[in-house]
């Protein structure tokens, strides 16, 4: 393989082919808006190519060539652009052989990219997902979508075939020739050793590049420095990291509540000194470390690493149950997540689990809902000196930060209860109260509690999204509000319902009267029966019945193990 060469030349003898290795991250180009991603970018910039200028350049790709066989090609670098590069050819094809002159060059187009005469696949992406790319791409044949990187090739597959169809013939090929014989530049190795190293000093400070992969990079070229002081052999122990990250790749593909990076500073938050950056953390801590040790030192931490990225599903599935991980992640996620990783880290299966949970949601609660300014938030200072062996006393420190917050001149609990005994509750954190208070009246009559997805709609339709809605209207359309009632009564908690954007809507500024009867909120359904005669004294009674349960249920006195 030549060092300057085209997409065509390497593609051309019919043996070779090339995949991307599981330890690297699956697809990750997205369509969105066609001003800023990487997706409309590529065709942009084909279609903007000077005609003056005789090739289009495609960068540089660093191989490794397989141990076994030597016509397979791994691609240690370049994968996003390879990958995008062979889902463009294969929309070509796809409307060139619906085009009986051009059969022949769409055979042709398919033989060299896609899937050659020996039926062998010409380009596999990670291995987790490449069914799927060879049923949509090399066979154009329908798959479940059930990953992110799933959902991007198709719709770089869509948005790619949609703007070659509409195209014009002759820009179609102007654009397959561009590909075709795009010059790139190329590095081919022939061991992890020497792949690591090339592609840490290429990438250590490329600007897209996520801080997880160029800690992946960094952690390579490390274990493979240290293997001088050891008698472990440089690929064993390169390949070892390798794996693991295969299978954090796959967790990050399924996470759906954080993005790679946050997960990462989760984890060095919750295990590593603080410093500006996640992977100045890990470089602070290995520099510690003695040479000799270093290896085992980075492949404990890539272990740990993983179990974090997979417990982060863990605790995503939680959300759907009546567990208080739904309600922290809600109330505080930055904050509250290297703790719950921590905790899942030397609890996962412990019965204890749940109640510490729930003093991490008091905390988090009497922090945010109080008339006072309390900004300090020590859960993650907390999570990093957790060394796992007591649990009980992290208990109690997290019950004394219920009771007193995190600072010893706060009024924490006079604050709290100041705020809830005020006028004003129109702000946010008062929805999450009346769901709290809407699960404890359906507790009273033994109906089904409504669970975090229904509460925040993670379904993701607009009508059923939870708002705040003024059961005696902001604006009412027949009648002007005195001055008292605005300042003391409207915006108060007792006037205060949950509803669904679409009852919302439908409800708009009628008066209590006017509005429909059928609900399945209890709270909804005990405002109903005054809804005739509702004025300042139904206000203040009902503000009293959430009060009163808001400070029995966010009181850590009442907390039980």
């Amino acid at each position: 393989m030549d060092y300057k060469t085209t997409i065509g030349d390497i593609f051309s003898p019919r043996r070779n082919h090339f995949a991307v290795p599981n330890y690297q991250r699956a697809y990750s180009w997205d369509v969105g808006s066609e001003e800023d991603k990487q997706v409309p970018q590529f065709l942009k910039d084909l279609q903007e190519h000077p005609a003056n200028v005789a090739q289009y350049h495609l960068g540089h790709l660093l191989f490794e060539q397989d141990n076994i066989n030597t016509h397979k090609y791994w691609i240690i670098d370049g994968q996003q652009r390879m990958t995008t590069a062979i889902i463009f050819l294969s929309c070509i094809y796809k409307k060139l052989k619906r085009i009986p002159e051009y059969n022949k060059e769409a055979e042709n187009l398919y033989n060299e990219y896609l899937q050659n005469t020996d039926e062998q696949q010409k380009f596999e992406t990670v291995a987790y997902d490449n069914n799927f790319f060879f049923n949509l791409i090399v066979e154009n044949r329908e798959d479940k979508i059930d990953t992110r990187s799933r959902r991007r090739i198709k719709e770089a597959y869509d948005y790619l075939g949609k703007k070659i169809q509409k195209a014009e013939i002759r820009d179609v090929l102007h654009w397959k020739s561009l590909i075709e014989n795009a010059k790139i530049t190329t590095d081919k190795v022939e061991g992890k050793a020497e792949a690591t190293q090339i592609f840490t000093f290429q990438n250590d400070r490329g600007k897209d590049l996520t801080n997880l992969e160029k800690l992946k990079a960094f952690l390579m070229l490390q274990i493979f420095l240290a293997c001088k002081h050891t008698d472990i052999k440089p690929d064993q122990a390169i390949g070892f990291v390798e794996k693991e990250f295969e299978a954090i790749y796959k967790a990050v593909e399924k996470n759906e509540i954080a993005d790679e990076d946050q997960v990462l500073n989760y984890h060095t938050t919750a295990f590593l000194p603080q410093a500006n950056t996640a992977i100045e953390q890990v470089k602070n801590a290995l520099s510690k470390v003695p040479i000799g040790e270093q290896s085992k030192w980075i492949r404990t931490f890539v272990v740990d690493l993983k179990r974090s990225f997979e417990y982060v599903i863990t605790i995503q599935e939680k959300r759907n149950t009546y567990s208080s991980i739904a309600d922290v992640l809600f109330l505080d996620q930055p904050n509250s997540f290297p703790l719950l990783i921590k905790l899942y880290h030397f609890h996962e299966n412990s019965d204890e689990l749940e109640s510490v949970i729930r003093l991490m949601e008091i905390i988090l609660f009497r922090l945010k809902y109080t008339s006072g300014n309390y900004y300090t938030n020590y859960l993650p200072q907390i999570a990093y000196g957790y060394t796992g062996h007591n649990l009980s006393q992290l208990k109690g420190q997290l019950l004394y930060h219920a009771r007193f917050g995190f600072k010893n001149y706060w009024n924490f609990e006079r604050d709290f209860h100041a705020y809830l005994d005020g006028d004003h509750h129109y702000f946010g954190l008062t929805r999450y109260l009346l769901w709290k208070y809407e699960n404890n009246l359906r507790d009273g009559i033994r109906e089904h509690y409504m669970l975090f997805p229904e509460f925040n709609n993670l379904y993701g339709k607009t009508k059923l999204e939870n708002t705040l809605d003024h059961w005696a209207p902001q604006n009412p359309c027949d009648k002007e509000y005195e001055e008292e009632f605005r300042e003391k009564y409207l915006h108060n908690i007792g006037n205060m319902v949950l509803a669904t954007r679409g009852r919302n809507a439908s409800d708009s500024n009628a008066s209590p009267e006017e509005r429909l009867t059928i609900s399945t909120l209890i709270s909804r359904q005990q405002m109903e029966s005054q809804k005739t005669n509702w004025g300042k004294a139904q206000i203040k009674t009902r503000q009293q019945e959430i009060v009163g349960f808001a400070k029995d249920y966010w009181n850590p006195e009442n907390y039980t193990d």
